[in-house]
């Protein structure tokens, strides 16, 4: 989880917004967010996110007169990948087992995503075999 930036969930509904869309000033990102629903954001108020986010290096600043544009400095990936780390340990003491179970149980699943599973796991496991069949004892 090294280099990758904590993210909020406030900051990370901007950081989707810029993921899908590219780069945005802050008004773009507002109207974005405004779009969504609920309560209407201020304008200060999505301008210090975006500069939190730029303080943190989760953001890229590009001034073009005097406007700025924002883009993001990290992948999307690596984000939610963080946030889900974060996530097992805090709500599940770490263990994955328990999550992927509570999941499947919870979760609507169709057929087709019960398969992408399945298929995921089989890989991984293929890949675990050949890692450990490679290393020495």
């Amino acid at each position: 989880m090294g280099d990758t930036p904590r993210i909020t969930a406030a900051e990370l509904r901007i950081m989707k917004i810029l993921w899908a869309g590219g780069p945005q000033t802050v008004r773009q990102v507002k109207g974005a967010l405004t779009a969504q629903g609920g309560d209407p954001p201020a304008y200060t108020t999505v301008m210090t996110m975006m500069k939190q986010l730029a303080d943190k290096r989760a953001l890229k600043v590009d001034r073009e007169g005097r406007t700025f544009i924002y883009a993001p400095a990290v992948r999307r990936d690596q984000v939610l990948s963080h946030r889900l780390l974060e996530f097992l340990q805090t709500v599940f003491d770490g263990k994955a087992e328990d999550m992927v179970l509570q999941l499947a149980e919870d979760a609507e699943l169709s057929p087709a995503d019960l398969r992408r599973i399945e298929a995921k796991i089989a890989r991984r496991m293929k890949s675990d075999a050949r890692r450990k069949s490679r290393s020495p004892e």
